[in-house]
């Protein structure tokens, strides 16, 4: 079985049973390149952008896995210089989930400034010709470090809905429950044994413990009724907005 996983320390918690005791080949990528390498059949399983799974739903299989927050999801975020979103904000080459998600919570909020898409993922390069960055991942938490927070997207979206947002969802080409049954016993095993999974993250990323616990737990990689309505609702908004 060849599992993909997200290349981001968000995943850390979900896949660390399964890399450990090595019962799966795990494929590592960022969210755009999952999405070739499940659609050519290179990977079996593997969690995909939200949006691109609400936009060719007939094409996969979907599973309880996601990437999802039910709040603040401290990852995917907008920073500035100084605090402030100003008229260009610049789009990390790695989204197509959160710059859509970003589309719905400015036009609700009422706020204009242009989108400018990058090919860079990194906030310092981003913000040395844009006001603001959405970005996302381990960049994000980088950012954080260096820069001021503008938006966090999951907060967001929760003020705006009242629902987690969910940003990848499992999926498949070819029946792979075996694999969401696999990685959903390895989350639940990790929830069960925290420390140990945080300690392991703290001597690998060289991450304050304390934000890692905080992270960790702020992340929901099972669907349940409320990720579900949240994953309706974006879908919802982004047809409102005609993105779909």
């Amino acid at each position: 079985m060849k599992i993909g996983k997200f290349d981001y320390i968000n995943n850390y918690l979900p896949y660390y049973y399964i890399e450990k005791k090595k019962l799966a080949e795990i494929v590592t990528a960022t969210p755009k390149e999952m999405i070739k390498l499940l659609e050519s059949r290179k990977i079996d399983y593997a969690p995909i952008p939200s949006f691109y799974y609400l936009k060719h739903k007939d094409r996969f299989k979907r599973y309880r896995f996601c990437v999802a927050s039910n709040g603040r999801v401290y990852s995917v975020i907008v920073v500035s210089k100084d605090g402030k979103i100003g008229k260009k904000v610049g789009i990390t080459s790695e989204t197509t989930t959160s710059v859509n998600l970003l589309k719905i919570i400015l036009a609700e909020k009422g706020i204009k400034c242009k989108l400018v898409p990058t090919n860079s993922f990194k906030a310092n390069d981003i913000l040395k010709s844009c006001d603001s960055a959405l970005v996302i991942g381990d960049s994000a938490l980088e950012a954080r470090k260096r820069f001021k927070v503008v938006m966090d997207l999951g907060e967001e979206w929760k003020d705006l809905t009242g629902y987690p947002m969910v940003f990848g969802i499992s999926a498949s080409i070819d029946n792979a429950e075996i694999c969401d049954e696999l990685l959903i016993k390895s989350l639940r095993w990790g929830l069960k044994n925290f420390d140990e999974v945080v300690k392991s993250a703290v001597e690998r990323f060289g991450i304050d413990e304390e934000f890692l616990r905080t992270y960790f737990k702020a992340l929901k990689h099972e669907m349940d009724e409320k990720c579900e309505k949240g994953l309706k609702a974006f879908e919802e908004f982004c047809r409102d907005y005609k993105l779909l």
